[in-house]
């Protein structure tokens, strides 16, 4: 029922938009998926439709714009319903009151450095009050599981925040967030954020968040970017994370290790076709349990209309060892592009079993028409699971 409405909506939101000679563009994709259930080891087969809407210039100034983004699929292989999910499908209009004020009103993305999901609900910025603005927003806390929604009745999400603009680019931003599960608080969070260029070619960030119910920092984050020279990037980052769960889930009494993370990460550009990224990562548990990651990449056009990417993982210590390849390429000729990949990880567990996994897949996408295009992308993947798990789709995109 909560799909029938919502699709009666996006289409009454197109005639009012078709009915004021407003700019409406509509993106379809019709996809044919078929993929191997983990459990069963059956072959299943979807059928699913994606569809995209946005409508500006509703007003004259252009303030007023309308986003929407739904899909609904059908399981072949088994009698199911056809199962739906509205993404997001919001009024945006921005600029209220000599550019003070912007208004969203429906189901849409929020994030704070507190909290972030997806509500049916409103969000209102004040801004330019000085240097100051304030975000609030509040509404029906939508969730979802793979293939439709699953919100309960007394499921609510409510956050604000006040932000302060400094210069050198600088930002500020405090934030509160609660939660509701069947009308019960089921989260509590506060948040902090902040950035900062204070000179050319240096820039810090960071954020952390404090769980008011756990009386725990459930994370905390720590960046600085530098580029000391035109074609040289370094970054810097101490990640420190402790899992908290929701108050309502059975997951809130079991005991939980701290997790924390320093990262360092450089990327330099050879030349327009070619750049090399390297980084190291250190991962420490409690008790002295710790780890080593370590990465090298190479992104090359050595050809005309010639991608190529690479890149080197490697991870030794606690829980495991583990080596992988990443390697993917694409291809344009005339209205066609050919893309390619394969994926190899080479892993050994603690006390467990000792494996490879293997992937491997080819797409295609052949422009039709200037509004019209077709794609197909076919996958193998060999694992413990699996000796070989095929999967796939085949699309038709429109643009009206």
């Amino acid at each position: 029922m909560k799909l029938k409405l919502s699709l009666l909506f996006l289409a009454l939101l197109c005639y009012t938009s078709f009915s004021n000679a407003t700019e409406v563009t509509l993106k379809s994709s019709t996809q044919y998926l078929w993929y191997e259930d983990i459990l069963t080891q059956d072959t299943e087969k979807d059928i699913a439709e994606y569809l995209k809407l946005n409508v500006s210039k509703i007003d004259k100034e252009g303030k007023l714009n309308i986003y929407g983004y739904g899909r609904v699929s059908k399981q072949l292989s088994s009698g199911e319903d056809v199962e739906g999910k509205l993404y997001y499908l919001y009024l945006d209009y921005k600029g209220l009151f000599n550019d003070r004020l912007d208004l969203r009103l429906g189901r849409q993305f929020v994030y704070l450095s507190a909290v972030s999901g997806v509500i049916d609900g409103a969000n209102v910025e004040l801004k330019k009050l000085g240097p100051v603005g304030i975000t609030v927003f509040g509404g029906r806390n939508v969730q979802f599981d793979s293939k439709k929604e699953v919100t309960g009745s007394g499921d609510y999400l409510f956050g604000s925040a006040i932000y302060l603009n400094l210069p050198k680019n600088s930002r500020v931003e405090l934030s509160y967030g609660v939660k509701y599960d069947d009308n019960d608080i089921a989260r509590e969070t506060i948040g902090f954020d902040f950035s900062t260029s204070p000179v050319k070619g240096v820039s810090l960030y960071g954020n952390t968040k404090y769980d008011v119910i756990s009386e725990a920092t459930s994370e905390l984050l720590f960046g600085v970017k530098l580029q000391p020279l035109d074609r040289l990037t370094l970054k810097g980052e101490y990640y420190e994370s402790y899992p908290t769960f929701d108050a309502t889930s059975v997951y809130s009494v079991f005991a939980v290790d701290k997790y924390k993370e320093k990262l360092i990460e450089a990327e330099y550009r050879l030349s327009d076709n070619y750049l090399i990224t390297a980084g190291y990562g250190r991962e420490d548990f409690d008790e002295g349990k710790n780890a080593n990651l370590y990465e090298a990449g190479l992104s090359a056009k050595p050809i005309k209309n010639l991608a190529l990417n690479i890149k080197y993982e490697k991870r030794t210590g606690y829980a495991g060892s583990l080596s992988g390849l990443r390697l993917n390429g694409e291809y344009k000729i005339a209205k066609a592009s050919i893309a390619a990949g394969l994926d190899y990880d080479d892993f050994r567990r603690e006390e467990s079993r000792a494996s490879t996994a293997k992937k491997y897949w080819l797409g295609v996408n052949y422009d039709v028409r200037k509004n019209i295009s077709v794609a197909a992308r076919v996958e193998d993947n060999e694992n413990y699971n699996y000796n070989h798990s095929y999967q796939g789709m085949v699309a038709l995109n429109v643009n009206f």
